[in-house]
């Protein structure tokens, strides 16, 4: 393993006394009677050996000495330190002669690319060495895949923006990899909700940003000051920057845009009664296709709609305005149920028979916004050929 080395050397007379007062044992005694002393700085190697300091080079009298001794970490460190910096607190780890060698094995492992500092001391003299990994240098290969809604026109009481990568990301706040522009090309003031990392999915793979509801929601004292964030009939850019960094601490391919207009505030709630309903044929594995007359929100899309009692696959498309889904099994001629969650939202925040209020993060998260449900009937007519 490539090591970068940094040698130092210097002399205190007094360290022999300070040997008598921590050697213990045979091996002590022997090196103390003998005036042993261990070999010159140039035949002390240092080595980062699976991911452990290994020091080897030493003498056998002084590794005796030391493997006959319990010492508390502490004391250990006084013998042989591994820091971040000279002046930096020691590195938790555990200290063991091995065979023919001093080693030091961190609690947490070492850093790729990072320098660390040993400080061994030993009869007369004390060595020094800096000693670091080799970098990992990974290629950039995360990228943004698409922001939802996908739609290039969003209503000017538009609530959220979904990111999605195709690859974990580090986490943390996003919002400082975020800028929204507006046809001028200057950013626009705080159109967006200090969230934190809160509004990550599981896998890190989707980022939600919020518009401020205050300044959303007509009324209140934000929107009074500010205005919308975005305003009908005007264009906007959203750019994220390629310096957001993924899992692996690596910036993204490069950065993305997404450009849209923005049309007259939505205030009318999803109604399901509208919805356009495309019933496949009996006996047959085809989809059922839902067209909604607008588009709703991704996310919950993906868990909002599905048919009592059957498995298979959904998907979301032509800019989430359509939900089909395709069975695992062909269906028979029957009545069938289409199980829509309340909590469903358009682009504005209005949920099925509620138009958006201020709180509906707090709504969001009650037990009976996530299970209450409207349930559709539909109809497979038997194949009379």
């Amino acid at each position: 393993m490539p090591v970068r080395s940094t040698w130092k050397k210097s002399r205190f007379p007094s360290a022999s006394t300070s040997w008598r007062r921590r050697l213990s044992g045979v091996g002590a005694i022997v090196c103390l009677l003998t005036g042993l002393a261990l070999p010159a700085s140039g035949d002390v190697r240092v080595d980062l050996v699976d991911g452990a300091i290994e020091v080897s080079g030493l003498s056998d009298v002084f590794l005796s000495s030391l493997a006959h001794t319990e010492w508390t970490f502490e004391e250990w460190t006084r013998v042989l330190r591994v820091a971040v910096s000279s002046d930096a607190s020691p590195i938790l780890g555990t200290h063991e002669v091995v065979g023919a060698s001093l080693r030091f094995r961190p609690m947490f492992t070492f850093d790729a690319g990072r320098d660390y500092f040993v400080r061994l001391e030993h009869e007369g003299q004390v060595v020094t060495q800096t000693v670091s990994l080799p970098a990992v240098i990974r290629e950039r290969t995360t990228r943004v895949t698409e922001v939802t809604p996908t739609a290039g026109v969003l209503p000017e009481n538009q609530l959220k923006l979904y990111i999605h990568f195709s690859a974990p990301m580090a986490g943390g706040d996003g919002l400082e990899f975020v800028r929204l522009l507006d046809e001028a090309g200057e950013p626009v003031v705080d159109p967006f909700l200090p969230l934190g990392e809160a509004f990550w999915n599981r896998d890190r793979t989707r980022y939600t940003i919020f518009f401020d509801p205050g300044r959303v929601k007509q009324g209140i004292l934000p929107n009074e000051q500010l205005g919308r964030p975005i305003l009908a009939g005007h264009t906007y850019r959203l750019v994220i920057d390629e310096a957001w960094r993924d899992s692996h601490s690596v910036a993204l391919v490069g950065s993305f845009e997404k450009r849209f207009s923005v049309g007259p505030a939505d205030e009318s709630p999803p109604d399901p009664e509208n919805w356009q309903l495309t019933i496949p044929a009996d006996g047959t594995r085809e989809s059922l296709v839902v067209d909604f007359g607008e588009s709703l929100d991704h996310a919950i899309l993906d868990r909002a709609l599905s048919i009592e009692g059957v498995s298979g696959q959904a998907e979301v498309s032509r800019d989430e305005t359509r939900w089909s889904f395709r069975p695992d099994q062909p269906r028979s001629a029957s009545e069938h149920t289409l199980v829509v969650l309340t909590l469903l939202e358009d682009l504005a925040g209005n949920q099925i028979g509620k138009a958006f209020e201020v709180d509906v993060f707090e709504q969001i998260e009650t037990p009976e916004a996530q299970s209450a449900s409207y349930r559709l009937s539909f109809i497979i007519p038997p194949d009379k050929r």
